[in-house]
């Protein structure tokens, strides 16, 4: 494409102290630059296609760029240049998107026993059904009987998601309060000593979801996914969905770059769906930062490397944030 593109590891930025200033250890190889060292102030765009756990090595590339003086090179995207990880965070986007008029999956944000005691309280049941449980978390909570005719305001299935969580590796589902309980108890060590935070969210019946590609105000192209086993609830490529081209109407592209642009990401995968399968009610399951694209590509034939690296270049000479 005429481009000089290095793909860069975390592991070869560098600093010292008595130089103050953040660089690149060179040698990419057959990926660009065959000199020992490169500075940052070298390239015209910065493209932080994944970010995990290195938000501390992104932090000090960011901080390198901004100290820099005369011309420095683009961030993308303008979650990185603000410096916050938790604004890739799926709890973040909830409250993001409501604020912004987006309709999301009603959620429920806090410890994994706090998840379980919110549910406890919404049960509908008799007391001697609780007294069979062993979590020592219902027997302090205040159950509703069913002569209350209480109607829960989040009933089972529901969703259990990682706030962290990609490709749908962190997304559970719990059919009663039994399951909720078991799912809690084998994810407490992941919460307790990775210091993984999770949501409760209601489910949302559809035959299937939408992936709405986003490059800064353009959609790149939609697929649809949708599950193929009975026992799978989730829709992902990655989970054995089916993956097939299809289109949206503009309003709800449109509605997936207004998304996009309010979680701060200018290359995003955006996920759709509606409720109860009503094309005038898109709810926005979540924006993916660094989308995996190989289901994408499968199903609409378009080559998104090449697509991003186009973006890229286009915004060599603008100041996109």
């Amino acid at each position: 494409m005429g481009v000089e593109l290095d793909l860069v590891s975390y592991n070869r930025v560098c600093f010292d102290t008595e130089e103050k200033m953040i660089k690149i250890r060179g040698n990419l190889g057959r990926w660009g630059s065959e000199k020992e060292w490169v500075n940052l102030g070298d390239y015209d765009v910065l493209f932080f296609r994944t970010t995990g756990k290195h938000w501390e090595e992104v932090d000090l590339v960011v901080r390198e760029v901004k100290r820099m003086e005369g011309k420095k090179p683009e961030i993308v995207d303008p979650i990185i240049l603000n410096g916050k990880p938790s604004m890739a965070c799926k709890a973040y986007q909830m409250l993001a998107l409501g604020e912004g008029g987006i309709d999301v999956p009603r959620s429920i944000y806090g410890s994994l026993w706090y998840l379980f005691e919110f549910m406890s309280k919404q049960y509908v049941g008799s007391r001697d059904r609780f007294s069979s449980l062993k979590s020592s978390v219902v027997a302090h909570v205040e159950l509703r009987s069913e002569k209350d005719h209480f109607e829960p305001t989040i009933s089972f299935p529901v969703i259990i998601k990682g706030s962290g969580g990609d490709r749908g590796t962190r997304v559970f589902k719990a059919d009663n309060l039994d399951e909720l309980e078991t799912m809690v108890r084998e994810l407490r060590k992941s919460e307790t000593e990775e210091g993984k935070r999770y949501m409760l969210q209601e489910y949302i019946p559809n035959d299937g979801d939408y992936r709405v590609l986003v490059l800064g105000e353009k959609v790149l192209g939609v697929m649809k996914r949708s599950s193929q086993n009975k026992d799978e609830f989730r829709n992902n490529y990655s989970a054995g969905g089916k993956v097939e081209v299809a289109d949206l109407p503009e309003e709800i592209k449109q509605l997936a770059v207004k998304a996009a642009r309010i979680c701060g990401l200018a290359v995003a995968g955006v996920d759709v769906a509606f409720r109860n399968n009503d094309r005038t009610r898109p709810v926005i399951w979540e924006v993916n930062k660094g989308p995996q694209f190989k289901g994408f590509m499968a199903s609409t034939g378009i080559d998104v490397p090449s697509e991003i690296v186009k973006y890229l270049v286009s915004l060599k000479n603008e100041s996109f944030c």
